[in-house]
């Protein structure tokens, strides 16, 4: 409990780095979600996370520097498998680093998470409905 309340209350530049990258991630994630056509989720690995970690403190601009590097090395990366159409609705994709590389490494691990659209089926003929020539067509209850 301690060790909680001692995190929570540490000023260190690389928890508040570790902050800021959690929220925005969080908050690239929504933008994510919220597109017409690109909901998707993302996985960021921890190894991943250090890496981008590294990269912001290497720029030495604080949030910025974080900002910069998700741009680079997150955004940029996802649209462009995005708009290659090797991401699409309902995947999820893992963001990782392999040892020693200067990038971060883009798997889609399950393919259309999202759960299949209900449809409706007809529950009988309710009655006829008459079109603009004058014929009626039986209509469908659903």
């Amino acid at each position: 409990m301690t060790a909680a309340i001692a995190q929570q209350w540490d000023s260190s530049p690389r928890y508040q780095l570790e902050t800021s990258l959690e929220h925005e991630l969080n908050l690239l994630q929504q933008r994510v979600l919220e597109t017409a056509k690109g909901e998707f989720l993302f996985q960021v690995t921890v190894s991943a996370r250090e890496f981008l970690l590294l990269k912001a403190m290497d720029e030495r601009f604080g949030a910025q520097g974080l900002k910069l590097a998700l741009e680079r090395y997150i955004v940029y990366p996802l649209a462009n498998l995005f708009a290659t159409d090797q991401i699409h609705f309902g995947d999820l994709v893992r963001i990782d680093r392999h040892h020693h590389e200067d990038r971060l490494n883009f798997t889609r691990e399950i393919k259309n998470l999202a759960p299949p659209t209900r449809r409706r089926k007809p529950e009988g003929l309710v009655g006829s409905v008459y079109t603009n020539s004058g014929k009626s067509v039986q209509s469908l209850s659903l």
